[in-house]
């Protein structure tokens, strides 16, 4: 299947020749945003301002309609979905070369001008309406084409054809009359077409216009252009003597970095010194790009490339001085010795003497610091300047204007790329299992995906699976990826980087080794190294400056499996097994700390959980309001997930189970079912181990109403019996309530509403006999949605009015939402559709505002179905397309139902 995207024209999908059909409105505003980004994560608030020029008409339910659009535009492009969604926003992943933009963008770097142009069809995206998309992203991408149009007419000049391109020239002129490189271009073109009174004149109009217009005389290029109409220069310049051709050999294999590429590209066509400083961790493969791209612009810098290796991450541990860089380009300058000064001031200024006016590309690779490069600098423009370093060279971009280019892990498919072309794609074929294994174990790591590559080369018998169960343990993978070369060992390559950390942030890299979760924040980083906060984010910035952690996010920080398996081992040299196990405590009693804060925030009238004093320097997060616990659950998930496993798997006491049990309310209400499932049973087993019969019996009520949410009802009735008699036999009477509100559910699967609401009834008895409000809400709530479905409809009102009334005094969003939308029901069938609108809208409501997607899908399908009974038939589609979105974001069964209510209606 052959997927094609075009955005340099009108926008077009094509799926093997076929056209697919693009939804107007938002949906091709967002596609066109996503592949004018292609391969990088867009925020979701970038994307809203976008689909909505900056002022969506419902600013709270912006980010829902943005999921929304994103679900339809899935939909509508079938086989051609290439959306993805990212931490935080949204990605287009788009096959290689299925992309004009990569296309052009490609042929471009390349110096393959006229291909390039050639890829366009149009302006770009004329059919996608948002100004302040336009503004932001298309009308640079019209610059760039400008100066690749600027440099395919320089080659057209450079090769004798200026009597051919003199009447493109006089309408680009017109078209850009401020343009001075298209005058200077024009000037050339007419002088070597033997016009040289025409080339004259046009240099006066442009300077009157220059005047005129902005009250300047002409640049430096039109300049040159002039004087060598009056000098009568020959038509091609003679030949240059002692042009340094420093660069090393260009790589022989070389992937992806799309994005990087372009963002080089777009430094060139500056009018000042250009600096772009690519940044990066140790063996991300900077030095492969910088020396394959500067390959590729070097015919536009005549003058010559100079290349140094600055060492400032080298085995020696001796950074090149700014002396010596110098006194080596001056060299190759033609400076002799005798005449190079003996200050690094005074070389630095003959240097940039030697520079102005000439075209020159200056590569200085590996810097230490900013300090170390800005003695290297050329002062006039002309020159571009690409840095390599493990540093971020911030003051670099502050003080000089460098353009930050920063490397991540290669994707997938680069990194299968990368490694079939050093094994050979026969080989890689024959064991895909193995690539992909391979693939994993390197993280995406240029230097660590090489070495694979030269190992499995230099023994062409052996199975790539061997390879792979080499890399497959964590403390010997390191030792699988070491060359004997300590250029290229990457444990070897990490270390350079780490020799440079103060005290705190080389302790705290150690103890991450620790960590089990993709990410973590920084107050979790100052619990595990029981640090106070501040001195945990200063070691967090050391580390993200040295590229050994990286803020994915803002705020959140991630270490890669080699660099972690680093960490791990360092720590295990370096520290007593004490440390590593009070290290972990710290975590474990962080996460639990902060659950059990922001659970309080959800669910309010949850029973109290009664956990074990943290560990001294534990300094739990706080999450005091619902919105702030939502986004702290909602960041720290899959962290929680796997510090939770950690628990159940090594914590000697109640810390094995309770991480799940401060959990369960974000579990039922953000779909996360499965994952609950598979928490909670850990945790059980745990608390089997333990002899924790408390545990068991939160553990079982958990299992059972995951189960229950996943339609799994016997698994989730046998869970459920089990909790009732546990916490019957622990004495726990409020508990043993709420799991008969829970198993209620379960019979009502099996047997429907009337083995229900036995149950239901029986813990509204228990709960009245015991003054529990919250358990008494419950259960009203939940025997009106009986009554309701047995047809008794005043009685169903009763409940859920009782319920409501006991809801209005204590805080339950999702329990007071679930009593309104029941009241509201009741009211349909009882014919006040008025009043059952009024009170489902006022459940949805709080549904949204508490989070719990899959209740709040299951409310828009009853305002559907109350629109229908009304009459107003958009309207009820409508919010069937609203739950319809919610259930296939959940990959919830109900979608398919969803799907057929809304086919009927058509």
């Amino acid at each position: 299947m052959v997927i094609e995207f075009a955005i340099l024209g009108p926008l077009r999908v094509r799926v093997d020749g076929r056209a697919v059909p693009v939804p107007a409105g938002l949906g091709r505003t967002l596609l066109a945003a996503l592949l004018l980004r292609a391969g990088e994560i867009v925020p979701s608030d970038r994307l809203v301002d976008w689909l909505w020029d900056g002022e969506p008409p419902n600013p709270e339910r912006a980010k829902a309609t943005l999921q929304m659009a994103v679900a339809r535009l899935r939909r509508a492009l079938g086989e051609a979905n290439v959306i993805r969604t990212a931490t935080g926003g949204y990605l287009a992943e788009v096959p290689p070369d299925s992309l004009d933009l990569h296309r052009y963008r490609a042929l471009a770097g390349q110096g393959r001008y006229a291909e390039a142009l050639a890829v366009w069809r149009g302006d770009p995206l004329p059919d996608v309406r948002s100004d302040l998309l336009h503004r932001e992203e298309v009308v640079p991408l019209l610059e760039h084409r400008l100066g690749v149009l600027e440099q395919r007419l320089d080659a057209d000049l450079a090769a004798g054809r200026g009597p051919d391109v003199v009447e493109e020239l006089r309408v680009l002129t017109r078209r850009h009359p401020l343009r001075e490189r298209f005058w200077a271009q024009l000037v050339l073109a007419l002088y070597r077409s033997e016009r040289q009174a025409e080339a004259l004149a046009a240099y006066r109009e442009v300077r009157s216009l220059l005047a005129e217009e902005l009250g300047v005389e002409p640049g430096p290029a039109l300049r040159e252009a002039h004087q060598r109409v009056l000098a009568d220069e020959p038509a091609v310049p003679p030949h240059r003597v002692g042009v340094p051709r420093q660069l090393p050999v260009r790589p022989r294999i070389f992937v992806g970095r799309h994005r990087a590429l372009r963002e080089l590209d777009a430094a060139v066509s500056g009018s000042t010194v250009a600096i772009s400083a690519i940044n990066g961790p140790a063996g991300i493969g900077k030095t492969a790009l910088a020396v394959h791209w500067a390959h590729e612009v070097a015919p536009r810098f005549p003058d010559g490339q100079l290349y140094v290796n600055l060492r400032g991450y080298d085995p020696s541990g001796r950074p090149m001085s700014p002396t010596d860089a110098l006194r080596g380009f001056l060299e190759a300058l033609d400076v002799p010795p005798s005449r190079i000064p003996p200050t690094v001031q005074a070389q630095a200024s003959l240097y940039r003497s030697l520079l102005a006016d000439r075209k020159v590309l200056v590569v200085l690779d590996n810097a230490r610091d900013a300090d170390q490069v800005r003695p290297l600098l050329p002062g006039t423009p002309g020159c571009l300047v690409l840095v390599t370093s493990r540093d971020r060279l911030t003051g670099l971009v502050v003080r000089e204007g460098a353009r930050p280019v920063r490397l991540d892990l290669l994707d997938r498919d680069e990194a299968v790329a990368l490694l079939e072309a050093g094994v050979g794609r026969a080989r890689s074929a024959v064991e895909p299992e193995a690539v992909d294994r391979l693939v994993t174990r390197c993280s995406g790591l240029p230097l660590a995906l090489a070495v694979v590559a030269a190992r499995t080369a230099a023994e062409p018998s052996a199975p790539l699976r061997a390879f792979a169960d080499e890399l497959a343990a964590d403390h010997t993978r390191l030792d699988a990826l070491d060359t004997g070369d300590r250029l290229t060992s990457v444990r070897d390559v990490f270390s350079w980087s780490y020799r440079y950390l103060g005290d705190t942030a080389a302790r705290l890299f150690r103890l991450l080794g620790l960590h089990p979760g993709p990410d973590l924040s920084a107050p979790a980083a100052a619990s595990l190294a029981a640090l106070p906060l501040a001195e945990a984010r200063r070691a967090l910035v050391e580390l993200t400056r040295a590229h050994l952690v990286a803020e994915h996010v803002p705020g959140r920080y991630a270490l890669h499996d080699l660099l972690r398996a680093y960490a791990a081992d360092l720590l295990t040299e370096q520290h007593p097994p004490a440390d590593p196990h009070e290290a972990r405590t710290r975590l474990v009693d962080h996460f639990l700390r902060t659950a059990e804060q922001a659970d309080k925030a959800l669910y309010p009238e949850r029973k109290p959980v009664d956990p074990p004093p943290p560990r001294p320097g534990v300094r739990p997060e706080r999450a005091e309001s619902h919105a702030a616990a939502l986004d702290w659950y909602r960041a720290e998930f899959r962290t929680l997930l796997a510090v939770a496993g950690h628990a159940a798997e090594h914590a000697s006491d109640a810390r094995a189970w309770l991480i799940p049990e401060c959990t369960a309310t974000y579990f039922h209400s953000s779909g996360h079912w499965l994952e609950w499932l598979e928490v909670c049973r850990k945790a059980l087993r745990a608390a089997e181990r333990l002899g924790d019969v408390r545990g068991q019996a939160g553990m079982h009520r958990g299992l059972g109403r995951a189960a229950t949410l996943l339609h799994r009802w016997t698994e989730a009735g046998e869970h459920l019996d089990t909790a009732r008699r546990l916490f019957h036999d622990l004495g726990d009477r409020v508990s043993e309530g709420y799991v008969l509100v829970n198993l209620s559910g379960v019979r009502k699967a099996d047997g429907g509403p009337a083995e229900a609401l036995p149950l239901q009834l029986s813990a509204l008895e228990l709960f009245r006999e015991l003054g529990h409000a919250h358990g008494q809400a419950r259960a009203l709530t939940s025997s009106s949605w009986s009554y309701h479905l047995l047809g008794r409809h005043e009685e169903a009102v009763r409940h859920a009015a009782d319920a409501i009334e006991r809801y209005e005094e204590l805080t339950d969003l999702p329990g007071h939402a679930a009593a309104l939308g029941t009241l509201g029901l009741a009211y349909r069938e009882l014919g006040r559709l008025d009043d059952a609108l009024a009170m489902i809208r006022k459940s949805l409501d709080l549904f949204v505002r508490s989070g719990d997607r899959y209740y709040e899908a299951g409310v828009w399908r009853d305002l559907g179905e109350t629109h229908r009974r009304a009459g107003d038939r958009e309207a009820a589609r409508a919010a069937l397309r609203n739950a319809l979105t919610i259930f296939e974001d959940l990959r919830h069964p109900a979608a398919d139902e969803v799907r057929r209510e809304l086919e009927e209606q058509a």
